[in-house]
This record gives structure tokens, sequence and C-alpha cells, in this order.
């Protein structure tokens, strides 16, 4: 049967009320769940990521309430305070030192932006690794507390500004978070068996250049821990593509920070470096590697531990 003008009129009129009454129920909770800050979510959210790790910590103390903005609080001190760490410690390496600092600047930037772009529009945006640490923080936190586990196994309900948005799936994060591991790993394995010559220390006499290798005979030792390791790395990326089963994935990222281990543990043990060309001390610059590398298995130990962690619960619930 055919509506009436009048009839339309009056479907519209009721659907359009009807909206505009959900929109502002959604706004008056937004603004009742705004936490112990007063900001609306998806303005503190942002914020925790606007002075890095620095307002991470800020609003992970001012906040008490909202998980939204908890979460990007410990988020953002995670990723930030490992990229400052990291920038710093590996920033002292010869020659390779200010590139490493360069490249790791440039990812901060990217992650900067990305991260409070996400938080404005309101999204549980989990970045790997960094997002199952942050959990790891906010739940040690919650020992004493009551902030509730915010993994991606149970995401809270969490009210935002944009609660109808559509939010890119942690399963699509994960799934292009491999792709990039498997593409960088074809990288460095094309590196460090085809280019590692380039690891030397550049010298210019009367517009000539010289290169003085960094790399001892002992590399060659240590190149098929590394040739192994990368092979395992991309087929464990593999499987994580594929699978769906939360045990077999944590069983795979277990395995792979292992390998990681292992690959800069026998990095330390063979050291195959030669300082003796550089200008400064020897010593220094050795002390300095190996302190650098030694942060970096400390990084990775914790990651295997909360995985590991993580994993034992799974099987207990299963």
């Amino acid at each position: 049967m055919e509506l009436t003008p009048e009839e339309r009129q009056r479907i519209y009129e009721e659907e359009k009320a009807r909206l505009e009454a959900e929109e502002r129920a959604k706004k008056e909770s937004a603004r009742e769940s705004g936490g112990t800050t007063g900001l609306e979510p998806n303005v503190a959210g942002l914020l925790c990521y606007l002075g890095v790790w620095v307002t991470g910590i800020i609003f992970l103390v001012l906040e008490q309430k909202n998980k939204f903005v908890r979460f990007h609080a410990a988020q953002s001190i995670i990723v930030f305070g490992s990229l400052s760490i990291l920038s710093t410690a590996l920033g002292f390496m010869p020659v390779a030192g200010p590139f490493i600092r360069a490249g790791l600047g440039i990812l901060g930037f990217i992650l900067w932006l990305t991260l409070m772009v996400k938080a404005y529009h309101g999204d549980f945006y989990r970045l790997p690794v960094a997002a199952e640490l942050a959990d790891w923080l906010l739940n040690t936190i919650a020992s004493g507390g009551t902030v509730q586990n915010t993994s991606s196994q149970g995401v809270p309900q969490v009210v935002t500004p944009r609660e109808n948005r559509d939010v890119i799936s942690p399963r699509t994060g994960e799934i292009v978070g491999s792709a990039v591991a498997i593409a960088f790993n074809i990288a460095a394995y094309i590196f460090f068996n085809f280019f590692h010559d380039y690891i030397a220390f550049y010298t210019e006499h009367n517009g000539v250049w010289t290169r003085e290798p960094l790399l001892t005979s002992a590399y060659n030792t240590w190149l098929p821990v590394v040739n192994v390791a990368i092979a395992l790395t991309i087929l464990g990326h593999v499987v994580l593509i594929i699978s769906h089963q939360k045990i077999v994935r944590e069983t795979v990222h277990i395995m792979l920070d292992i390998f990681a281990l292992i690959t800069i543990g026998s990095l330390l043990s063979i050291f195959p470096f030669d300082f003796s060309v550089l200008p400064v001390s020897p010593a220094l610059i050795a002390w300095s590697v190996r302190l650098s590398l030694g942060i970096v298995m400390i990084v990775v130990g914790i990651a295997v531990l909360v995985r590991f962690v993580k994993l034992v619960l799974n099987i207990v619930k299963s």
C-alpha cells in the first residue's frame, strides 16, 4: 500500500527524532563516563599520546575509572618509553647509530600521529606486543585497584563518543603486522648475507673514501644462527597469518621471541666486532654495544614471560 505524503512526513519526523535522541543519549553517556579527569574520553586518549610517555604516565596516574583512557595511557608508556630507551642506547653505536636513531625517530613520529588519530576517533586501537604489555601493566596495577583486564580476548565495553564507528579489528592488525615482519626479515636476510661489508668505519681523504670493516671473521660463525632464526621467524609469521587458535598463536609468538633471544645472545657471545679502527675508545664502544644488546634481551625476555603467562591462562581456561 502506497503511503500518503503526510504519512511519509510523519515517519521521517519520528525517525529523525529517534536518531537525535540516541545521539543525545550517547553524548550524555560519554560525559558521565569521562572519568576522574573530567575530559571527554577521546580527548583524554589523544592527550595520552600528545606528550608521548610523559603524558601517558600523567593520565595513568590521574585517570582511575575510564578503561579506554587508562589503556591508551599504558600503551603510550610502553611504545614511546621503549622507543626512547632504544634510541638512546642504540644511538651511541658507531656509524650506524645516527641512522638507527633517525629510523626510530621516523617510526615514532608515524606511531605518534596514528595513535593520536585513533584515540581521538574513539578507537580501541591495539599495537601488536605493545598492547599486550600495556595489558600486563594495567593488570599489575589493578592487583590493588579495580581495573579489569583489557586484553583483546575480553575488550571491555568502553563508552566513547563514537561507539558506532568501524574499528579496525585486532585480527586485521595482526595480519598486517605479520606481513610487515615477513618483509622485514627478507630484507634482513639479504642485508646480513650480501651487504654486511657496509658495516664499517668510513673516512675521506682528498675526495677518496676508505672503508674499515667493523666485523671480524667471527661474523661467519654467527651468520648461520641468523639465517636459521630468520627462516623460522618467517615460517612462524606465516602460521600466525593462517591460524586463528589462541593457544597456537601464543605458542608461535613465544617461539619467535625465543629465536630473537638466541640470535641476540649468540651475537653477545661471539661478538664479531672490531672497534680498534674508530677514533674513540674501542672499549667504550664495545661496552655500549653490549649494554644495548643486553637491554634488548631484557625487553624481549619480559615479552616472553608475559606471553608464557597468557599461554598458561588460555590452556587452563580451555
